[in-house]
Protein backbone atom coordinates (compact mmCIF):
# COMPACT_ATOMS: atom_id res chain seq x y z
CA UNK A 1 0.00 0.00 0.00
CA UNK A 2 1.12 3.23 -0.88
CA UNK A 3 0.62 6.76 -0.03
CA UNK A 4 0.94 10.08 -1.65
CA UNK A 5 1.15 13.07 0.97
CA UNK A 6 1.62 17.00 -0.18
CA UNK A 7 3.84 18.79 2.91
CA UNK A 8 3.79 22.77 2.15
CA UNK A 9 6.49 24.36 3.81
CA UNK A 10 5.41 28.05 4.68
CA UNK A 11 8.58 29.51 6.67
CA UNK A 12 7.09 31.22 10.02
CA UNK A 13 7.20 34.86 10.05
CA UNK A 14 9.59 34.09 13.80
CA UNK A 15 11.85 31.92 11.42
CA UNK A 16 12.37 35.07 8.42
CA UNK A 17 12.62 37.64 10.83
CA UNK A 18 15.83 35.79 12.97
CA UNK A 19 17.01 34.94 9.42
CA UNK A 20 16.80 38.45 7.67
CA UNK A 21 18.67 39.77 11.36
CA UNK A 22 21.53 36.94 10.68
CA UNK A 23 21.54 38.17 7.23
CA UNK A 24 21.69 42.07 8.91
CA UNK A 25 18.75 42.89 6.69
CA UNK A 26 16.25 43.39 9.46
CA UNK A 27 17.36 44.86 12.86
CA UNK A 28 14.16 45.92 14.43
CA UNK A 29 14.19 43.18 17.00
CA UNK A 30 17.65 43.13 17.96
CA UNK A 31 18.69 46.72 17.79
CA UNK A 32 18.98 47.03 21.67
CA UNK A 33 15.52 48.78 21.27
CA UNK A 34 13.33 45.93 22.31
CA UNK A 35 13.35 44.28 25.47
CA UNK A 36 11.30 41.15 25.63
CA UNK A 37 12.48 41.08 29.37
CA UNK A 38 10.61 44.56 30.82
CA UNK A 39 9.15 43.41 33.56
CA UNK A 40 6.37 46.13 33.23
CA UNK A 41 5.35 46.00 29.67
CA UNK A 42 4.14 43.29 27.51
CA UNK A 43 5.22 43.90 23.75
CA UNK A 44 3.98 40.39 23.31
CA UNK A 45 0.38 41.76 23.51
CA UNK A 46 0.79 44.21 20.28
CA UNK A 47 3.62 42.37 18.43
CA UNK A 48 5.22 44.38 15.72
CA UNK A 49 4.87 43.54 12.28
CA UNK A 50 7.41 42.31 10.01
CA UNK A 51 8.02 44.61 6.82
CA UNK A 52 7.95 42.07 3.74
CA UNK A 53 11.13 40.74 2.16
CA UNK A 54 12.39 39.71 -0.92
CA UNK A 55 13.34 36.55 -2.43
CA UNK A 56 16.66 37.42 -2.18
CA UNK A 57 16.74 37.29 1.40
CA UNK A 58 16.46 33.13 0.93
CA UNK A 59 18.89 33.37 -1.77
CA UNK A 60 22.03 33.76 0.54
CA UNK A 61 24.19 30.93 1.60
CA UNK A 62 23.09 31.05 5.05
CA UNK A 63 19.72 31.37 4.04
CA UNK A 64 19.85 28.35 1.50
CA UNK A 65 21.38 26.49 4.79
CA UNK A 66 19.09 26.86 6.90
CA UNK A 67 16.18 26.08 4.73
CA UNK A 68 17.53 22.87 3.15
CA UNK A 69 18.38 22.63 7.17
CA UNK A 70 15.06 22.56 8.42
CA UNK A 71 13.12 20.63 5.49
CA UNK A 72 16.05 17.69 6.27
CA UNK A 73 15.04 18.47 10.41
CA UNK A 74 11.17 18.56 9.30
CA UNK A 75 11.52 15.01 7.61
CA UNK A 76 13.13 13.71 9.95
CA UNK A 77 10.48 14.53 12.91
CA UNK A 78 8.19 13.22 10.69
CA UNK A 79 9.88 10.03 9.97
CA UNK A 80 10.87 9.49 13.51
CA UNK A 81 14.50 9.81 12.69
CA UNK A 82 15.74 11.04 15.58
CA UNK A 83 19.28 9.73 15.41
CA UNK A 84 19.98 12.30 12.51
CA UNK A 85 18.65 15.29 14.57
CA UNK A 86 20.62 14.20 17.08
CA UNK A 87 23.18 14.14 15.20
CA UNK A 88 22.81 17.46 13.66
CA UNK A 89 22.60 19.22 17.31
CA UNK A 90 25.85 17.01 19.03
CA UNK A 91 27.07 20.41 19.69
CA UNK A 92 24.41 21.82 21.31
CA UNK A 93 23.90 21.86 24.82
CA UNK A 94 19.64 23.29 25.47
CA UNK A 95 19.51 25.00 28.34
CA UNK A 96 15.17 25.13 28.54
CA UNK A 97 13.55 27.45 31.10
CA UNK A 98 10.07 26.66 31.62
CA UNK A 99 7.29 27.86 34.12
CA UNK A 100 3.72 29.38 34.21
CA UNK A 101 3.89 33.20 33.15
CA UNK A 102 5.53 35.92 35.79
CA UNK A 103 7.65 33.57 37.58
CA UNK A 104 11.49 34.61 36.99
CA UNK A 105 11.84 32.85 33.31
CA UNK A 106 12.71 35.97 31.54
CA UNK A 107 14.72 37.26 34.12
CA UNK A 108 16.49 33.95 33.77
CA UNK A 109 16.76 33.68 30.29
CA UNK A 110 18.05 37.17 29.47
CA UNK A 111 20.73 36.19 32.28
CA UNK A 112 21.50 32.66 30.30
CA UNK A 113 22.46 34.77 27.09
CA UNK A 114 24.29 37.50 28.91
CA UNK A 115 26.60 34.32 30.36
CA UNK A 116 27.29 33.40 26.93
CA UNK A 117 28.31 37.03 26.29
CA UNK A 118 25.20 38.60 24.46
CA UNK A 119 22.60 41.57 25.76
CA UNK A 120 19.32 40.22 25.55
CA UNK A 121 18.12 43.22 24.17
CA UNK A 122 20.71 42.00 20.61
CA UNK A 123 18.69 38.59 20.68
CA UNK A 124 15.22 38.71 19.71
CA UNK A 125 12.26 37.94 21.57
CA UNK A 126 11.25 35.26 18.67
CA UNK A 127 15.16 33.55 19.64
CA UNK A 128 14.93 33.56 22.98
CA UNK A 129 11.55 34.00 24.19
CA UNK A 130 7.98 31.44 24.66
CA UNK A 131 6.05 32.59 21.80
CA UNK A 132 8.26 30.24 19.09
CA UNK A 133 8.15 27.64 18.05
CA UNK A 134 4.09 27.46 18.87
CA UNK A 135 3.55 24.00 20.48
CA UNK A 136 0.21 23.43 20.81
CA UNK A 137 -1.95 19.93 21.31
CA UNK A 138 -5.46 21.92 20.40
CA UNK A 139 -5.41 21.56 16.39
CA UNK A 140 -8.72 23.47 15.40
CA UNK A 141 -10.13 27.02 16.05
CA UNK A 142 -12.04 27.43 18.84
CA UNK A 143 -15.12 28.14 16.26
CA UNK A 144 -14.25 24.75 14.70
CA UNK A 145 -15.40 25.85 11.43
CA UNK A 146 -11.61 25.31 9.59
CA UNK A 147 -8.96 23.11 10.10
CA UNK A 148 -5.52 24.70 11.79
CA UNK A 149 -3.19 22.24 10.73
CA UNK A 150 -1.01 23.04 14.29
CA UNK A 151 0.55 19.30 14.24
CA UNK A 152 2.41 19.83 10.73
CA UNK A 153 2.48 23.75 11.66
CA UNK A 154 4.01 23.01 14.69
CA UNK A 155 6.50 20.25 13.36
CA UNK A 156 7.67 22.92 10.94
CA UNK A 157 8.48 25.14 13.42
CA UNK A 158 10.15 22.94 15.61
CA UNK A 159 12.64 22.22 13.05
CA UNK A 160 12.91 25.74 12.18
CA UNK A 161 13.94 26.61 15.77
CA UNK A 162 16.37 23.77 16.49
CA UNK A 163 18.02 24.78 12.87
CA UNK A 164 18.21 28.05 13.45
CA UNK A 165 19.55 28.29 17.08
CA UNK A 166 21.92 25.78 16.51
CA UNK A 167 22.87 28.15 13.66
CA UNK A 168 22.87 31.65 15.31
CA UNK A 169 24.87 30.64 18.55
CA UNK A 170 27.64 28.76 16.91
CA UNK A 171 27.92 32.02 15.00
CA UNK A 172 27.22 34.88 17.58
CA UNK A 173 28.60 33.06 21.21
CA UNK A 174 31.99 30.89 21.91
CA UNK A 175 31.83 27.33 22.37
CA UNK A 176 32.75 26.01 25.98
CA UNK A 177 36.28 23.52 26.11
CA UNK A 178 34.32 20.71 25.80
CA UNK A 179 33.14 21.38 22.02
CA UNK A 180 29.76 22.74 23.39
CA UNK A 181 27.55 25.79 22.75
CA UNK A 182 24.68 26.77 25.35
CA UNK A 183 21.49 27.86 23.80
CA UNK A 184 19.17 29.47 26.61
CA UNK A 185 15.42 29.46 25.70
CA UNK A 186 12.29 30.73 27.78
CA UNK A 187 9.42 28.08 26.43
CA UNK A 188 6.77 28.12 28.54
CA UNK A 189 4.60 25.97 25.70
CA UNK A 190 7.19 23.11 26.64
CA UNK A 191 4.53 21.09 28.60
CA UNK A 192 2.55 20.80 25.26
CA UNK A 193 5.44 18.63 23.93
CA UNK A 194 7.49 17.79 26.59
CA UNK A 195 8.26 14.13 26.42
CA UNK A 196 8.26 14.13 23.07
CA UNK A 197 10.50 16.55 22.62
CA UNK A 198 12.89 14.84 25.51
CA UNK A 199 12.50 11.69 23.60
CA UNK A 200 13.98 13.51 20.15
CA UNK A 201 16.55 15.81 22.58
CA UNK A 202 17.81 12.53 23.86
CA UNK A 203 19.07 11.55 27.65
CA UNK A 204 21.75 14.59 28.66
CA UNK A 205 21.02 16.97 26.27
CA UNK A 206 19.64 19.67 27.39
CA UNK A 207 18.47 21.23 30.76
CA UNK A 208 14.90 21.79 32.06
CA UNK A 209 14.64 24.57 34.33
CA UNK A 210 11.55 24.81 36.26
CA UNK A 211 10.57 28.27 37.79
CA UNK A 212 7.40 28.12 39.96
CA UNK A 213 6.05 31.22 41.95
CA UNK A 214 2.69 31.33 44.80
CA UNK A 215 -0.22 32.08 42.69
CA UNK A 216 -1.11 35.28 44.38
CA UNK A 217 2.09 37.28 43.59
CA UNK A 218 2.14 35.81 40.07
CA UNK A 219 -1.63 37.34 39.61
CA UNK A 220 -0.72 40.61 40.71
CA UNK A 221 2.27 40.90 38.36
CA UNK A 222 -0.13 39.75 35.37
CA UNK A 223 -2.56 42.11 36.02
CA UNK A 224 -0.19 45.08 36.38
CA UNK A 225 1.92 43.97 33.38
CA UNK A 226 -1.83 44.68 31.77
CA UNK A 227 -2.29 47.76 33.45
CA UNK A 228 -3.90 47.14 36.48
CA UNK A 229 -7.08 45.13 38.02
CA UNK A 230 -9.98 45.58 36.40
CA UNK A 231 -12.51 47.84 37.86
CA UNK A 232 -14.89 45.21 38.76
CA UNK A 233 -12.46 42.78 39.45
CA UNK A 234 -13.35 40.42 37.20
CA UNK A 235 -11.35 38.61 34.15
CA UNK A 236 -11.45 40.90 30.71
CA UNK A 237 -12.53 37.90 29.04
CA UNK A 238 -13.52 40.41 26.22
CA UNK A 239 -10.95 42.62 25.69
CA UNK A 240 -7.42 40.64 27.16
CA UNK A 241 -4.91 43.63 27.39
CA UNK A 242 -1.42 41.28 27.27
CA UNK A 243 -0.35 37.68 25.83
CA UNK A 244 -0.64 35.88 29.16
CA UNK A 245 -4.31 37.09 29.72
CA UNK A 246 -4.28 35.64 26.05
CA UNK A 247 -3.22 32.47 28.00
CA UNK A 248 -5.06 32.31 30.57
CA UNK A 249 -8.23 32.27 28.50
CA UNK A 250 -6.85 28.87 26.33
CA UNK A 251 -6.41 27.57 29.57
CA UNK A 252 -9.91 28.07 31.06
CA UNK A 253 -11.33 26.80 27.44
CA UNK A 254 -9.79 23.52 27.77
CA UNK A 255 -11.26 22.77 30.56
CA UNK A 256 -14.78 23.71 29.11
CA UNK A 257 -15.59 26.92 30.66
CA UNK A 258 -17.59 28.81 28.10
CA UNK A 259 -16.83 33.10 27.47
CA UNK A 260 -19.49 33.89 29.03
CA UNK A 261 -18.13 32.23 32.49
CA UNK A 262 -15.00 33.42 32.09
CA UNK A 263 -16.35 37.25 31.74
CA UNK A 264 -18.11 36.41 35.08
CA UNK A 265 -14.71 35.12 36.76
CA UNK A 266 -12.96 37.03 39.69
CA UNK A 267 -9.59 37.85 38.15
CA UNK A 268 -7.62 36.04 40.82
CA UNK A 269 -9.95 33.02 40.08
CA UNK A 270 -9.42 32.99 36.65
CA UNK A 271 -5.53 32.77 36.97
CA UNK A 272 -5.45 30.32 40.33
CA UNK A 273 -7.44 27.94 37.52
CA UNK A 274 -4.64 28.29 35.04
CA UNK A 275 -2.04 28.25 37.42
CA UNK A 276 -3.18 25.12 38.79
CA UNK A 277 -4.22 23.50 35.33
CA UNK A 278 -0.33 24.41 34.11
CA UNK A 279 1.03 22.51 37.13
CA UNK A 280 -0.88 19.61 36.98
CA UNK A 281 -0.09 19.71 33.25
CA UNK A 282 3.72 20.00 33.79
CA UNK A 283 3.79 16.75 36.29
CA UNK A 284 2.25 14.68 33.73
CA UNK A 285 3.95 16.21 30.67
CA UNK A 286 6.75 14.18 30.04
CA UNK A 287 9.30 16.77 31.60
CA UNK A 288 10.54 14.27 34.10
CA UNK A 289 11.07 11.65 32.02
CA UNK A 290 14.09 10.02 32.12
CA UNK A 291 16.97 11.13 34.35
CA UNK A 292 15.38 13.95 36.88
CA UNK A 293 18.66 15.04 37.39
CA UNK A 294 18.50 16.98 34.44
CA UNK A 295 15.62 18.83 36.09
CA UNK A 296 16.09 21.61 38.69
CA UNK A 297 13.09 23.29 40.08
CA UNK A 298 13.46 26.82 41.11
CA UNK A 299 11.06 28.47 43.59
CA UNK A 300 11.08 31.86 43.07
CA UNK A 301 12.95 34.14 44.95
CA UNK A 302 16.13 36.34 45.37
CA UNK A 303 18.74 33.40 46.25
CA UNK A 304 17.19 30.74 44.55
CA UNK A 305 17.49 32.93 40.66
CA UNK A 306 20.44 34.46 41.45
CA UNK A 307 22.18 30.98 42.42
CA UNK A 308 21.07 29.33 38.63
CA UNK A 309 22.63 32.42 37.36
CA UNK A 310 26.01 31.62 39.27
CA UNK A 311 25.84 27.99 38.57
CA UNK A 312 25.59 28.51 34.73
CA UNK A 313 28.23 31.55 35.05
CA UNK A 314 30.71 28.66 36.85
CA UNK A 315 30.31 25.97 34.34
CA UNK A 316 29.98 28.55 30.88
CA UNK A 317 31.87 31.80 31.28
CA UNK A 318 34.82 32.83 33.13
CA UNK A 319 33.83 36.56 32.51
CA UNK A 320 30.20 36.31 33.14
CA UNK A 321 30.07 39.01 36.29
CA UNK A 322 27.76 38.61 39.34
CA UNK A 323 23.92 38.41 38.29
CA UNK A 324 21.52 41.31 37.82
CA UNK A 325 19.96 41.53 41.28
CA UNK A 326 16.27 39.95 41.41
CA UNK A 327 13.71 42.79 42.77
CA UNK A 328 11.45 40.93 44.95
CA UNK A 329 8.51 42.68 46.32
CA UNK A 330 5.83 41.67 48.85
CA UNK A 331 2.86 41.46 46.67
CA UNK A 332 0.74 39.52 47.93
CA UNK A 333 0.25 42.12 50.96
CA UNK A 334 -2.08 44.13 48.28
CA UNK A 335 -4.55 41.21 48.80
CA UNK A 336 -4.69 39.92 51.56
CA UNK A 337 -8.38 37.99 51.06
CA UNK A 338 -6.84 36.42 48.33
CA UNK A 339 -3.78 34.25 49.75
CA UNK A 340 -6.19 31.42 52.06
CA UNK A 341 -7.64 30.59 47.69
CA UNK A 342 -4.03 30.80 46.97
CA UNK A 343 -2.73 28.86 49.71
CA UNK A 344 -5.15 26.35 49.19
CA UNK A 345 -4.51 26.20 45.50
CA UNK A 346 -1.03 25.66 45.79
CA UNK A 347 -1.83 22.56 48.29
CA UNK A 348 -4.14 21.20 46.12
CA UNK A 349 -1.51 21.22 43.60
CA UNK A 350 1.24 19.81 45.65
CA UNK A 351 -0.67 17.14 46.95
CA UNK A 352 -1.23 15.93 43.37
CA UNK A 353 2.10 16.26 42.55
CA UNK A 354 2.97 14.07 46.17
CA UNK A 355 0.79 11.86 44.95
CA UNK A 356 2.68 10.94 41.58
CA UNK A 357 5.82 10.76 43.92
CA UNK A 358 7.16 14.24 42.60
CA UNK A 359 7.90 17.08 45.00
CA UNK A 360 6.14 20.29 44.54
CA UNK A 361 8.71 23.48 46.29
CA UNK A 362 7.73 25.31 48.95
CA UNK A 363 6.83 28.69 48.10
CA UNK A 364 6.67 31.82 49.48
CA UNK A 365 4.17 34.58 48.94
CA UNK A 366 6.83 37.23 47.27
Amino acid sequence: MHFDIQLRFQPSPAFIGILADMNERYADWTDGSYDWANQTEDFLATPAALPDFDESLLQTPLSKRAVNDTLQIAIALLSGNYPLVRDYLKDTRFAFVIGYPRSGGSYLTKELLRTIGLEHTHVSEALAHDGFPDLRETWYDWAGDRPYYHLQHSVFEVAEFLVIAHLYYQRRTAKREDGLWLVPKKMHKMVAWAGSFKMLLGQGRADYIMTVRHPVPACISIYEKGGELPADGLFPMAAPRSAIEHWVINDLMHLGHSAQEIARMPYIDAVLTSWSQFHLRMAGSGLFLGDRNEIRIVPYGKSELETVVRDYRAAWSSDGGAPEPVHVHDKAAQHPDWIARGDAAVDAVARAWASLGLPFPKLSLR
